[in-house]
């Protein structure tokens, strides 16, 4: 096996763009606040219950020390503190956590911290759960743009949806998490860290979806079904395997109704069949160690859809060089998978450059 810093260079930060639209420079996050995220759960709390909602801001921290904040400051345990999803650090973000607080007051001191605020409070009856976002909502403004941006380039972007790739953010500051996952994977490593253990992983599992997305971007079938796929209804998570095409099928995936779906791996085989399991096998038969390592750690194979599609897209030209962009997207979905379509980006909160 090459050097995962290796694979990480040559395969994922360089992964095959859909749009034909020329390239524009951009850099990202200059200030936390270009960088802004709301999440939108996929149930209403109830209002009642044991377990203490909180709507938080927070700003130039991470989802974990929130967290871990929070079980301080109620002296609980950690599977106490619950969350949907991760936000970037280098962001200004709006989140979910919940507190399980049976038979205890739930009246609360203010907690004050200069990192996070507390907007919004209520109950419910369950614990919040990862994975439990509708969308989340952005709002970026783009810097140090090196010329004029199409309106009409971004925009199409809703109407064609872009490859769902995971982005670099994934893999950890110079690909570190991809490079610990090799080594996880291969017995040359334990971790004691849930968390950690729990990262590695996701990395891993992230790389090789990307490897056959790009595959797939790159011989123009990340949006056509092909023999053997499964394919993901639109806003589910219900998937179906297609061992026959037909003119509905290929309309239904046109139309945004239907999209083909990737394969997380795990502990059980993946779905695809035929044209689509050649193509899946050919593209991973160098990973055969990864995925057994993957099977052994008992993680449970998932699917995820290879398209997604921006809602309520707003383009407004803030001034010379500067553009603000506003968009939401499904759960799970990279906000830096959108923006490389048509832009060439420079992070410079984690001074990772990622042209091609």
């Amino acid at each position: 096996m090459q050097d995962s810093y290796f694979l990480y260079a040559q395969h994922v930060a360089k992964l095959p763009r859909a749009s034909v639209s020329p390239l524009i420079s951009a850099s990202i996050r200059k200030y936390a606040e270009d960088f802004q995220v709301n999440e939108r759960l996929s149930f209403e709390p109830s209002g009642s219950g044991e377990h203490l909602y909180f709507y938080i801001e927070k700003n130039n921290c991470n989802t974990d020390w929130v967290a871990t904040q929070l079980q301080k400051h109620f002296q609980l345990k950690s599977k106490d503190i619950g969350y949907a999803g991760k936000k970037d650090r280098f962001s200004v973000s709006r989140q979910w956590f919940s507190v399980h607080l049976p038979g205890k007051n739930r009246e609360y001191m203010p907690i004050e911290n200069e990192f996070f605020k507390i907007i919004h409070s209520t109950l419910h009856n369950k614990k919040l759960r990862l994975g439990s976002i509708k969308e989340n909502q952005f709002k970026l403004v783009l810097r140090n743009l090196s010329g004029e941006v199409s309106k009409d380039a971004v925009m199409n972007l809703a109407e064609q949806g872009f490859p769902n790739y995971f982005g670099y953010q994934r893999f950890g500051h110079g690909a570190n998490n991809l490079s610990k996952a090799e080594l996880l994977l291969t017995e040359q490593l334990k971790v004691k860290s849930r968390n950690k253990r729990g990262l590695y992983l996701s990395a891993a599992r992230s790389f090789l979806f990307n490897l056959v997305l790009a595959k797939r971007v790159e011989n123009k079938t990340w949006n056509v079904a092909i023999d053997g796929d499964c394919l993901n209804l639109n806003d589910t998570r219900s998937f179906f395997s297609c061992d026959k095409l037909d003119s509905e099928i290929q309309e239904r995936v046109e139309q945004g109704d239907l999209h083909i779906s990737g394969w997380l791996p795990g502990r059980q085989a993946s779905q695809v069949a035929g044209d689509a399991q050649n193509l899946e096998q050919s593209i991973l038969k160098p990973y055969m160690e990864w995925l057994q390592g993957l099977a052994k750690a008992k993680v449970d194979s998932a699917r995820r859809p290879m398209r997604a599609f921006p809602r309520e897209v707003q383009v407004d030209f803030v001034q010379p060089g500067e553009l603000m962009l506003q968009f939401s997207l499904p759960s799970g979905c990279f906000a830096t998978s959108l923006l490389r379509e048509c832009f060439n980006i420079e992070d410079l909160a984690l001074r990772e450059i990622l042209n091609d």
